[in-house]
């Protein structure tokens, strides 16, 4: 059996491998024609697995490449199955990107859920370095919001961290007020740990107009809109309204 003059993809082993040719049926233009070109419609069997498929080779004066450093024409293979197109890292992002919804914070501040909306709109705009401070502002005005001006910094470990004068007292830095967030009960530390993240990230972009990648930014949304979501929805919830009204 003749072997088909390009490997093509087999559906069964997942990669392009060495076919025979079972059966074709061949077209060509006339050579009285203007232009000319050939067609040939194959039943292939794979020298491997011995799958069928189908391929369609086609060729005619417009299709060469350079082969072995001399023009030369050559054919066009297609099969069918085709094999399966590998989504590219922009088309995935380009996706993510339409698939963002705002989410509706109905118990928050109207600043709040404000900002909120417009840090969504500026990632899915592709505005990274607006998105990465508009986050840092957004967990600022949390606190200001919450009337949190002083808290407690820690470690990783969940110790403490004293001050220059080996103190342990409470600080006015966004990093204290995030932590406080954590004390009063409204985040998780590990959320705590987190946002200090956030806020760096909000740092860089406005002072370095540096920002993490694409796919970070939409793991600090998701998170962000957690904190939001604890800290002005969750003790609405109906459910805890449900409890109330059976006691």
């Amino acid at each position: 059996m003749k072997k088909l003059g390009e490997k093509v993809y087999c559906s069964k082993c997942k990669q392009k491998t060495n076919h025979h040719i079972l059966l074709t049926y061949s077209q060509e233009s006339n050579s009285t024609d203007d232009f000319h070109w050939h067609a040939e419609y194959h039943i292939v069997q794979c020298m491997g697995c011995e799958n069928i498929c189908f391929v369609y080779q086609y060729g005619d004066e417009d299709i060469w490449d350079y082969v072995d450093g001399q023009r030369a024409w050559v054919d066009d293979f297609t099969v069918y199955p085709e094999e399966p197109k590998k989504e590219s890292v922009e088309s995935k992002l380009f996706d993510k990107m339409f698939k963002i919804k705002k989410k509706d914070f109905r118990n928050a501040p109207e600043s709040i859920q404000n900002l909120y909306n417009q840090i969504v709109e500026s990632l899915k705009m592709g505005h990274d370095i607006l998105c990465a401070a508009g986050l840092r502002t957004l967990i600022e005005g949390i606190c200001v919001q919450l009337k949190i001006k002083k808290g407690y910094l820690y470690r990783p470990d969940g110790s403490k961290i004293p001050d220059e004068e080996d103190i342990i007292r409470k600080h006015d830095s966004l990093g204290g007020r995030i932590f406080e967030l954590y004390d009063r009960n409204l985040i998780i530390f590990p959320q705590a740990l987190i946002l200090q993240k956030v806020v760096k990230f909000g740092n860089d972009a406005v002072h370095r107009m540096e920002t993490p990648s694409y796919y970070t930014m939409i793991s600090i949304l998701d998170i962000t809109e957690k904190v939001l979501y604890d800290i002005y929805e969750l003790k609405n919830h109906k459910l805890l309204k449900d409890e109330k009204s059976d006691e």
